[in-house]
């Protein structure tokens, strides 16, 4: 179905069928592909309109604080997006991306084909979050880091506790495809996490750490040089 509450403001485009909920905004050039959800309410205003036993969509439409879009966005299709997020401008999705409550991203970033930013999340500018990255609850990802596939996150250093804590990647940090990083981390500023790495202790700053559990293997300066010697060999 296709719904765009009333107090929402749109200026951008919809390709298809979506439902924009609450005081959403959507700014200039910016395209929402088919079947997205934006403004969706968080569980503890789910939970009220429960209680009403009504879980129609102008139910949702009148617990929705709203989500604000920028300029020149690409939402793809199927993305599902909570109430109070801010995504910035120029920023993109991939398809069947869940952004929940609270999160923020900053301009110029790409957020990848069914990549979770599952609670709070704080996202810089530019950055890169390719597919199947999962990222929770207090997550702070600075500016210009890259994130390769099926990069895991957690917050919960002691599995189920009811005390969370967030890891902090610092910026132009670089984390390899299928590493998983474990609570209270933080990534040094221009770090490199391997592929495939287990990190259970904090990453020095300028750093390249490997292997379960990682370890210092190499500076960044080592891996920048050997990123440029390979890239010079497939000129």
């Amino acid at each position: 179905m296709h719904f765009v509450s009333s107090k929402a403001e749109v200026k951008g485009f919809f390709e298809g069928e979506s439902i924009v909920l609450g005081p959403s905004t959507i700014d200039d050039k910016t395209v929402i592909g088919k079947d997205v959800i934006i403004g969706y309410p968080a569980k503890k205003s789910l939970h009220n309109i429960a209680l009403r036993k009504n879980f129609g969509i102008e139910a949702l439409d009148k617990v929705s604080k709203g989500a604000k879009i920028g300029r020149n966005c690409s939402i793809r299709s199927d993305t599902i997006i909570y109430e109070n997020v801010i995504l910035g401008n120029d920023v993109e999705t991939g398809h069947n991306v869940l952004i929940r409550a609270g999160s923020v991203v900053g301009n110029k970033t790409l957020v990848g084909s069914s990549s979770k930013l599952d609670g709070s999340v704080k996202v810089g500018r530019n950055v890169s979050i390719q597919s199947n990255v999962y990222l929770p609850h207090l997550t702070v990802i600075e500016d210009n880091v890259f994130l390769a596939p099926h990069v895991v996150m957690t917050n919960d250093p002691y599995p189920p506790s009811k005390r969370l804590i967030g890891i902090i990647v610092e910026r132009g940090a670089v984390i390899g495809a299928n590493a998983v990083v474990v609570a209270r981390v933080k990534i040094g500023e221009g770090s490199v996490v391997a592929a495939g790495a287990v990190v259970t202790r904090d990453v020095p700053a300028y750093k390249v750490v490997s292997g379960v559990p990682s370890r210092v293997v190499a500076s960044r300066e080592e891996y920048d040089k050997k990123k440029a010697q390979w890239e010079k060999s497939e000129a």
